[in-house]
């Protein structure tokens, strides 16, 4: 199985972005696109939530119909497509697709697999039940209408379909510092979750959660190192830490993903 984000080393350029909206442009050189094979994206926090949402999509078909939601530049389409899946994306900001178009004439092999529509969640231009998976992560909490979005993706399920869906948690850290994330709330409980889709045929099947108490201070103190080499040499180490923590458990989460599926009738 690919390492999440070693599927970047195949391009020359890289435009990514921060969870507070920062964006940010790297040209590829060898060295790097070794580290990324070898390492992937050394960030903790995307890991632990991509191999959440990659763990829920274990036993999707290759053939499935897959739609990444507010895709931004992309990771999560381009992994499945290089793992031989077809995926549409959806995203609103029309920098974000131009950049993964780029991408994709750079990759043919990968995007020939990934098809770009520049538009919004809450009025998508996708038929009824297009897709039998969609994967929104960490998209809903930056939309005024929330219900809306869930609304939106319901429709374009499939029944039986899965919708993928991660969120930051709506823990007392994070009511202190959303605004500052372009944030609309601060997050969601389970609960909070289940009340948001269940007027859209909706029911979630699992429930996963990442970065509690230790977790956060190893992303803080992995944060502070600001050279590549050492940020890359210190990663394995403090994602051992860090899984561990995600099944200790101790405090408040700080993100919450949910694997829920749209009701058969």
């Amino acid at each position: 199985m690919p390492i999440i984000g070693s599927v970047l080393r195949h391009f020359s350029i890289l435009t990514l972005s921060t969870a507070d909206e920062k964006q940010y442009t790297m040209r590829m050189d060898p060295l790097k696109k070794v580290a990324l094979a070898i390492i992937g994206l050394p960030h903790l926090g995307f890991r632990a939530r991509a191999r959440m949402v990659f763990e829920f999509l274990k036993d999707v078909p290759l053939n499935a119909r897959i739609l990444d939601a507010g895709a931004g530049y992309g990771i999560y389409s381009l992994t499945l497509a290089e793992r031989g899946y077809k995926v549409d994306v959806l995203e609103l900001e029309t920098e974000r697709v131009a950049a993964l178009n780029k991408m994709k004439d750079e990759r043919p092999v990968l995007g020939d697999r990934i098809t770009t529509t520049v538009g919004s969640l809450t009025a998508a231009p996708m038929n009824d039940s297009s897709y039998e998976v969609i994967i929104c992560s960490d998209v809903i909490e930056h939309i005024p209408d929330d219900a809306a979005a869930v609304s939106e993706m319901a429709r374009m399920l499939v029944p039986g379909g899965l919708l993928v869906l991660t969120v930051p948690y709506d823990s007392p850290h994070n009511k202190k510092i959303y605004r500052g994330f372009g944030h609309e709330r601060p997050g969601y409980t389970e609960e909070a979750m289940r009340r948001l889709i269940a007027p859209y045929g909706l029911e979630i099947e699992k429930v996963g959660r990442y970065e509690f108490f230790f977790g956060s201070a190893l992303f803080q103190v992995h944060n502070w190192f600001r050279s590549p080499a050492l940020t890359a040499l210190f990663f394995y180490p403090f994602y051992f830490l860090y899984s561990i923590d995600c099944i200790l458990g101790i405090g408040s989460p700080n993100g919450i993903g949910f694997k829920i599926r749209k009701r058969s009738a």
